[in-house]
């Protein structure tokens, strides 16, 4: 049995973690305009203004990833399409996500399925150790079955079998740590939909394709 109390331990270290950087440097440019005699404020001002920026980001990003979200609704792909292109600003990950694979896709996805994109994108980054491309590319099939496909693109890519485990066998008793805890709750988030991921690797190249069947 999943100890819950322990989950919520381990994704609040992750965030906490991720947030500390943007914000310290925030707080490190503002020490620098305090200082007597400091002399380059314009500098310190950009630090302040990026750091920033960079720091309401992440928390708008966590916040749709981890955040409650109404079980009813259609998301819009286009706001989150920029929130996590807004996320990877100044970072070695780039998003490929063209506006065909958004609201003009022409496929409805719920808010859930949305939430659900955002902790396949920390996945796929996940695997991306020395950076690289995340691609997203949402669609349906000849049966009207929702497919999404989450890839990731880039040298030295890691992808951990202990992370694959977690997609692919039985959940019932998973020993969680910081290496699988966010791959434990997209896929509680998957099964959730009713959804089911294949995951595939190549060379350098990461796969994650979803398929659902149920509205959602």
């Amino acid at each position: 049995m999943v100890d819950e109390l322990q989950m919520a331990e381990l994704l609040c270290t992750r965030l906490c973690h991720d947030l500390t950087g943007p914000i310290g440097a925030v707080h490190n440019g503002a020490e620098f305009l305090s200082e007597e005699g400091f002399n380059l404020q314009g500098q310190a001002m950009e630090l302040i203004i990026s750091s920033a920026f960079s720091a309401v980001t992440r928390l708008q990003f966590y916040r749709m990833a981890y955040g409650i979200v109404r079980d009813h609704g259609e998301a819009s792909l286009a706001d989150k399409q920029k929130l996590a292109a807004d996320f990877f600003t100044g970072s070695k990950v780039t998003l490929d996500w063209p506006d065909s694979h958004t609201d003009a896709a022409g496929v409805s996805v719920s808010l859930r399925m949305s939430r659900l994109i955002f902790n396949l994108i920390i996945v796929a980054s996940g695997a991306l150790i020395r950076g690289g491309t995340i691609s997203i590319r949402i669609g349906q099939d000849a049966e009207d079955h929702k497919q999404l496909t989450v890839g990731a693109n880039g040298p030295g890519l890691k992808w951990d079998t202990e992370i694959e485990k977690m997609f692919t066998e039985d959940l019932a008793e998973p020993e969680l740590n910081p290496k699988n805890v966010q791959a434990y709750l997209t896929r509680r988030f998957i099964d959730e939909l009713g959804a089911k991921l294949a995951c595939s690797v190549s060379g350098e190249t990461l796969s994650m394709q979803l398929t659902q069947a149920n509205a959602g």
